[in-house]
């Protein structure tokens, strides 16, 4: 008995170089093989054939396919690259200006950064200058500027080489010199940063007399009168000294106070020197915006004798400004009533009340209101 069998295996080739055509008669012919009447015989393949066959055709399909593309031309890439668009003159002019305003701006910029480096550099010159000019003041340094003028007939009496001596052993500067009073002792201090023009030295006010007793007398005699109208009128102090030791004394004790009389003129030089800042010195720090002013006024009355803060706030509190109390002043007729115009002021303190008075009230209106700097308020 024949059995017929369908074979398993299909044999399809990969080449691209078959048709149709060729397909449907293999398969015409593999149909017709399997009628035969073969029995225990099926349909095989050969591997190794098969193999060949794969690799032949993959290698006709590399060749066809390398074929196909052109060879890439020499000295360029295989992208062709897209044709560069000219820039018209506008353009062209347009990166020139923005070039030329970016060297600008460099500039500008180089400049502005030279000009901040030299006013910080003078910046820094006047610190410095301002801290040896301020260095230079001080008692200390002061001392080492001032010289001790002697008049030379003072020299001619017993017992001044003591002051020469002492001058000496504090190597202090002197010089002998003729002065405009006979018999006297001044002072000369020297000016930094002044010797080009001249002013190189300044000659203190103070100016020493030294006179015996004899001619003390004389000069009393002259004038009349024993020593307020020296003090008063004159300014003039005296002092009654024994013998030349007293007399270096009291020179070296005047060159001392002269030596820190510029600290102190610097130092008091703020317009109002009892509106200190800190709260150590009992000051008030006044703002920009003008805050803390009532606390200004409230310490300038404290400024007299026996003004206690609570006396103060009670002024301030009833007139907040000098110009208010000054105009308080004016609106009354009699100088009684004015002096008493705070006499009747109630004063809170521990828990207690009081008034003013008639004295502090005379006080504070002679110290706003008097014309004469020299007057004594109590």
């Amino acid at each position: 008995m024949s059995v017929l069998r369908r074979a398993k295996t299909w044999e399809i080739s990969e080449s691209e170089e078959e048709t149709d055509t060729d397909t449907k008669s293999d398969l015409n012919h593999d149909e017709s093989s399997e009628r035969a009447t073969t029995v225990s015989t099926g349909l095989k393949k050969d591997p190794s054939s098969q193999h060949k066959r794969k690799t032949s055709s993959a290698t006709r399909s590399e060749s066809s396919y390398t074929s196909a593309l052109p060879p890439p031309r020499p000295g360029r890439s295989g992208t062709p690259s897209p044709a560069r668009k000219r820039r018209t003159k506008e353009e062209i002019e347009a990166d020139r200006e923005k070039a030329r305003e970016r060297k600008e701006e460099r500039e500008r910029q180089r400049a502005a950064r030279a000009q901040e480096k030299e006013e910080r550099r003078q910046e820094q010159q006047r610190r410095r200058e301002a801290a040896e000019n301020l260095k230079s003041l001080r008692p200390e340094n002061c001392l080492k500027c001032l010289t001790v003028c002697i008049d030379p007939a003072l020299l001619q009496q017993d017992g001044s080489d003591i002051l020469l001596d002492t001058l000496a052993a504090f190597e202090w500067r002197f010089s002998i010199e003729s002065q405009q009073l006979p018999h006297c002792i001044t002072w000369t201090r020297d000016l930094p940063q002044q010797g080009d023009d001249g002013m190189g030295s300044v000659e203190e006010e103070q100016v020493l007399l030294v006179l015996g007793l004899t001619d003390f007398m004389e000069m009393v005699v002259s004038v009349k009168t024993v020593l307020v109208y020296l003090q008063l009128c004159k300014n003039i102090s005296l002092v009654f000294l024994d013998g030349w030791q007293d007399v270096t004394n009291h020179v070296c004790a005047v060159t001392k106070a002269l030596s820190k009389r510029p600290f102190k003129l610097l130092t008091e030089r703020a317009e109002l020197p009892f509106c200190v800042d800190g709260s150590w010195a009992s000051g008030v720090r006044v703002e920009r915006d003008g805050s803390e002013l009532i606390q200004v006024w409230s310490k300038q009355i404290q400024q007299l004798n026996r003004v206690s803060p609570a006396v103060a706030s009670t002024v301030t509190a009833a007139y907040p400004s000098p110009q208010l109390l000054l105009q308080a002043y004016q609106s009354l007729g009699s100088e009684e009533e004015r002096k008493g115009l705070l006499a009747g002021l109630i004063v809170k303190s521990g828990g207690k009340e009081r008034r003013i008075g008639p004295e502090i009230s005379a006080r504070v209106y002679r110290c706003f209101t008097a014309q004469n700097p020299q007057l004594v308020l109590d």
